[in-house]
């Protein structure tokens, strides 16, 4: 899995944190994870099948910024290498693909809920890219969405676990062909696509 932007961003996002502390916006928790995102599906452009994309690990992170007791804004950063097996002559071609979401939103955690243990609510809105690694293939950017929650573990003042489930909506356009270069064969199927996704992280508390 191809992760240097993923690198490229927590480095962005460590860098900014001092100032989000001057300007007294509370704790900075970052919290690199990997997951496992499963659904999403494309349709046949010469007949009407539909065809799964394959379900398959992912890895990201998120980025927190206290904005209240129990309330957060959040940056999240998704990415899956996955494909599709799609039916053509003489055989199934695979189609090997990367769906990479990056989204802004808020957590909140549940009011009356002391110690170690806080479940959370989540929701975002972002982009989704979905790109190609066939030869001479290419990508597409869509708008999209994700609700989910979880719960975080504190194990220590700088260190907790956190378990994550999101469900994301990506809004892709029914008549666009997938991001398969030239003499694309597939496409998706309808006005959105939903992939979940479940997710285990470490998280630093800055």
């Amino acid at each position: 899995m191809r992760l240097r932007p993923l690198f490229i961003v927590t480095c962005m996002l460590c860098a900014a944190a001092p100032l989000a502390h001057a300007q007294g916006r509370g704790s900075v928790e970052i919290a690199p994870f990997i997951g496992y995102r499963f659904g999403g599906s494309v349709g046949d452009t010469f007949s009407a099948a539909t065809y799964g994309i394959d379900a398959a690990a992912s890895a990201g992170v998120t980025v927190s910024v206290s904005v209240g007791k129990t309330t957060a804004i959040e940056l999240l950063f998704s990415r899956q290498d996955t494909g599709v097996d799609v039916a053509a002559y003489p055989s199934t071609q695979h189609h090997e693909l990367t769906i990479d979401h990056l989204m802004a939103g808020a957590v909140g955690e549940f009011p009356g809920h002391g110690g170690r243990v806080h479940p959370f609510m989540e929701a975002y809105l972002g982009l989704t890219r979905i790109q190609s690694r066939d030869a001479n293939g290419g990508y597409s950017t869509y708008g999209s969405a994700a609700l989910g929650g979880g719960v975080k573990f504190d194990l220590s003042r700088h260190l907790a676990a956190r378990l994550d489930a999101r469900a994301y909506a990506i809004f892709v356009n029914s008549s666009a062909a997938a991001a398969c270069g030239g003499g694309c064969a597939f496409a998706f199927a309808g006005d959105a696509m939903f992939q979940g996704e479940v997710a285990a992280a470490l998280v630093i508390k800055l």
